[in-house]
């Protein structure tokens, strides 16, 4: 059909890219381009035959290429500094020369920086010292120059996505649980705990490509359901059968993870240097591997002092503004988010057996 939309999706090989590809194709209603980096990032959308196009939206060939005979633009690709502000500088540029209907940008809620209390839209952005959300925060502020040229732009801030393909907040977070060595952490992480199931961030994001209300605007986009951050931990571990988690001294936490930050740093400059002796060496010597093995563990259950001030931060997202102009109504609460959460890390063989029950919940 000539009115059929059609959607190009940068960072298709992404968790939240890859997931927006998904449901336009499964949907049926819209035509999809999948925009990726490179073709080793295009196995999950194996699975279906869409149009799948490289898109380095640092090369304006490739962007120009990737945008033709598009109608709405979902721009989820992530990268260095460089790659979130020029990209999407590129991106809209292209955009405003096909004329697409709609640009959506995936920001985040950090651009609102170590916040507290109820943030809604009207809270100043504020640059923090993180590259990824003062970057967000530029790009941001690229969005708006078009917007003001008549770029037909809308800006998502989703919270924290978890669900099938999250790497930092699932995948990640599980071997942590499964390790035996990651807990609740007392006062620590008594911060609110903003989840969004990738379920209704699509929803959000749908609504944000096409409803009318929708240009010129940024939307915070949450779950249903604020928890704490020890709550998640303690769901989430329950989620995948593990014994109840211990209480961590939130004291010794932080000096741990205090110690233990220029020691992650130092271990990611060597692997840098010299990985290949490094692997080499552990396929060889069993003591080595062992070695390697119990400092990766250790160093992987050590929350960073960064992540420490994340689940002390005590902020409320609010969708007040979405679910009134746009009708967004989050659906996934955390148990069943975490459910099919669970049921995909079975699926993808991530999960270890079962511990046996034991009582937990002690102070150490």
């Amino acid at each position: 059909m000539a009115d059929r939309p059609r959607y190009l999706v940068t960072g298709a090989g992404g968790f939240i890219g890859g997931w927006v590809v998904e449901a336009l194709y499964l949907g049926g209603a819209a035509d999809v381009r999948a925009g990726i980096h490179t073709w080793t990032s295009a196995a999950r959308l194996g699975r279906f035959p869409v149009d799948t196009v490289l898109c380095d939206v640092l090369d304006q060939e490739q962007v120009g290429r990737a945008m033709a005979g598009v109608t709405h633009v979902i721009h989820c690709a992530l990268g260095n500094r460089r790659v979130v502000i020029e990209g999407a500088r590129h991106m809209l540029e292209a955009a405003q020369r096909q004329g697409v209907q709609r640009f959506v940008y995936l920001s985040t809620a950090e651009v609102y920086g170590d916040v507290s209390g109820d943030v809604d839209e009207t809270r100043p952005l504020r640059a923090g010292g993180s590259e990824y959300a003062d970057s967000k925060i530029e790009a941001e502020g690229v969005c708006w120059q078009f917007c003001q040229q008549g770029a037909p732009v809308t800006v998502l801030r989703p919270t924290i996505v978890y669900g099938p393909f999250s790497a930092d907040w699932t995948v990640s977070l599980a071997r942590r649980l499964q390790s035996g060595q990651w807990g609740a952490f007392g006062a620590s992480a008594e911060g609110q705990c903003n989840l969004a199931y990738i379920g209704d961030l699509l929803a959000g994001i749908f609504l944000a490509a096409t409803h009318e209300r929708a240009v010129g605007e940024a939307f915070n986009i949450a779950g249903p359901e604020v928890i704490t951050w020890n709550e998640y931990f303690r769901r989430f571990n329950a989620a995948l059968g593990r014994p109840a988690l211990d209480t961590l001294d939130p004291s010794r936490m932080r000096l741990r993870s205090t110690a233990m930050a220029p020691l992650k740093s130092l271990a990611k400059r060597l692997l840098r240097r010299f990985g290949t002796p490094i692997r080499r060496l552990s396929a060889v010597s069993g003591l080595a591997r062992d070695m390697m093995r119990k400092a990766e563990e250790s160093i992987k259950s050590t929350p960073s002092p960064a992540e420490l001030r994340l689940y002390g931060r005590q902020a409320r997202y609010l969708t007040t503004k979405a679910r009134e102009r746009l009708g967004y109504t989050p659906r996934w609460d955390v148990d069943a988010g975490l459910q099919m959460t669970v049921r995909w890390l079975a699926h993808e063989g991530l999960l270890s057996q079962p511990a046996a029950e034991t009582p937990g919940g002690r102070t150490r």
